[in-house]
């Protein structure tokens, strides 16, 4: 269940103003990178995570029914966990809970209503899925994934399609002989259910300018590498974040 179907999350302005008072009680952390949308990473991995958390039963409800809560799965600068916190509706209508706050554990108001806090949200039970295997292939279709995300690529390669195709070629060869240097620039992501992987490529567009995108790809049956589609930089930070804060400079 998406967040926005389990609980009234107030008007537009009121949920920003949330997320906003969150960005100051967590530790410190790229929210955002488009400023039309302020910490609009935040608020997917909010939304991520919530579904994540009620796919696995791990709603924690108090003894009297009246609130429940998740773990975001955020820390405060003084690692304590931070809890999103819903009321009981009492009144009639389309939703049968309501936002009210993201508190740490430690906050009276938490510890008042809870004695306990629930689990994180957990992505995989083989957590060598986060590790990425350079012995294995990676098998890319580049005009699959020029054809169906042109639109996404051109928007930061002013290039045209058969010159973008012409370097993809020698780029996507280049990143994998970096990576067999540097694992840690593949970076995993969850999605589809599953845990895939995120994969630096460089495009140069010209002398002095060099655009990083990300090759987005997943293991199959066979131990190969099977790259699927493409994400701007942001996107990847983005998608990346619901797994666990990244550390790859191409990232940052």
């Amino acid at each position: 269940m998406e967040l926005k179907e389990f609980a009234y999350l107030g008007s537009n302005e009121s949920y920003q103003k949330m997320i906003d008072y969150l960005t100051t009680i967590t530790e410190e952390e790229t929210w955002t990178y488009n400023d039309s949308q302020p910490n609009g990473i935040l608020k997917n991995y909010i939304k991520g995570t919530f579904k994540r958390c009620y796919e696995q039963s791990k709603i924690l409800y108090s003894s009297d029914g009246e609130w429940c809560c998740i773990n975001t799965g955020l820390l405060t600068p003084n690692g304590n966990d931070i809890l999103m916190l819903f009321q009981k509706n009492k009144r009639q209508g389309t939703f049968n809970w309501i936002l009210k706050s993201f508190q740490d554990k430690t906050e009276r108001a938490y510890m008042d209503i809870f004695d306990a806090i629930p689990d994180l949200a957990t992505y995989t039970q083989n957590f060598e899925l986060f590790y990425f295997n350079p012995q294995y292939p990676i098998v890319v279709s580049t005009d699959h994934i020029l054809d169906d995300n042109w639109d996404r690529i051109k928007e930061v390669v002013p290039l045209s399609k058969p010159v973008v195709k012409s370097l993809m070629l020698g780029v996507i060869e280049e990143a994998k002989r970096k990576i067999k240097r540097n694992l840690r620039l593949v970076v995993p992501q969850f999605y589809n259910n599953q845990i895939m992987y995120l994969m630096p490529i460089q495009i140069p567009i010209d002398d002095n300018k060099i655009v990083t995108m990300a090759l987005a790809i997943e293991l199959t049956s066979t131990k190969q590498y099977r790259a699927n589609t493409i994400f701007t930089k942001e996107m990847a930070y983005e998608k990346a974040r619901l797994l666990m804060k990244p550390e790859s400079n191409w990232l940052l």
